[in-house]
């Protein structure tokens, strides 16, 4: 298990254990039922005190990624996003679940799914996530994947106005505020490792601008950036919905920004413009039968 932390950071350990933890859950790169390594073997190989990755399996738990059990371990929860050798295979686990939990038996399953894929409609792709502007973001990525234009919209929106011809894309980390019967896919997102991977770190200090109009990417930079060993001091946020966003980038050794955020920087300031959603996860859509729209 490849962690990082940045000791001397007023981000705590605990905190930057627990985002990549998570990161990693929501990346697929731990699949569920898998066991975690033990508190007292994680944190020998982190040297760190066995109450701080206890504290942050605990946290995990309270939200429901992980499970304790009692003289056996900590394992990841079923989110949605365990992969198979066909993709296809994880749609029909979803269906089937979701169907089984509301009393319906197998076979009048396969008569529901038989009727509508007589219907043959075609389905948009839609992204929704309560932050708005992250929902843009990861829309931009997948429509550039697919070479097709792809909707954003709000979770509460989407579940406002639902129509039968969408597929709604949602994170793992959203997924349990719309209902189980609800058509959808679960975005995997990049880990902390494919995000900084052909990256090469500056020797020295360096000043950090991080561009996005998404508060939960400047939120989620934040601990991830702490936990590579770049202080909070070394960072700076800029939202290009604030009037003076621009002011102090030029003075910034790295420029890091979204699809959407890029697109805006001055023209001269060069700028790493950074991915979230697995590359992986866009083929899968390209593959699957669904119509962009």
């Amino acid at each position: 298990m490849r962690v990082w932390l940045a000791r001397g950071s007023p981000i705590s350990l605990k905190e930057q254990l627990s985002a990549q933890l998570l990161l990693g859950i929501l990346s697929g790169r731990y699949k569920a039922g898998e066991k975690l390594p033990s508190v007292r073997e994680l944190a020998r190989h982190l040297q760190i005190h066995s109450n701080t990755v206890s504290a942050a399996y605990r946290g995990l738990a309270a939200r429901g990624w992980v499970s304790a059990r009692t003289g056996s371990g900590v394992f990841v929860r079923p989110t949605g996003l365990q992969k198979s050798e066909d993709p296809r295979d994880d749609l029909v686990r979803t269906f089937v679940a979701a169907g089984a939990a509301q009393g319906f038996t197998l076979a009048e399953l396969q008569d529901a799914l038989a009727r509508f894929s007589s219907l043959a409609h075609p389905r948009s792709l839609v992204v929704a996530d309560p932050d708005l502007e992250f929902a843009q973001v990861l829309a931009a990525e997948i429509s550039e994947g697919l070479g097709a234009p792809v909707r954003f919209t709000s979770i509460k929106r989407l579940l406002q106005k639902p129509a039968e011809d969408q597929l709604a894309l949602i994170t793992a980390a959203h997924l349990a505020k719309v209902p189980a019967n609800f058509p959808n896919r679960v975005i995997r997102l990049k880990t902390i490792q494919d995000v900084v991977a052909g990256q090469i770190r500056p020797p020295g200090p360096v000043l950090i601008a991080v561009v996005s109009r998404s508060d939960e990417i400047h939120h989620w930079s934040l601990k991830l950036l702490a936990a590579l060993g770049f202080p909070p001091d070394s960072v700076t946020h800029h939202n290009p919905r604030d009037p003076k966003w621009k002011d102090g980038l030029a003075s910034c050794d790295i420029v890091a920004a979204d699809r959407i955020a890029a697109a805006e920087l001055p023209a001269g300031i060069p700028a790493i413009r950074f991915q979230l959603v697995a590359e992986d996860f866009i083929a899968e859509l390209r593959a699957a039968p669904v119509q962009v729209q």
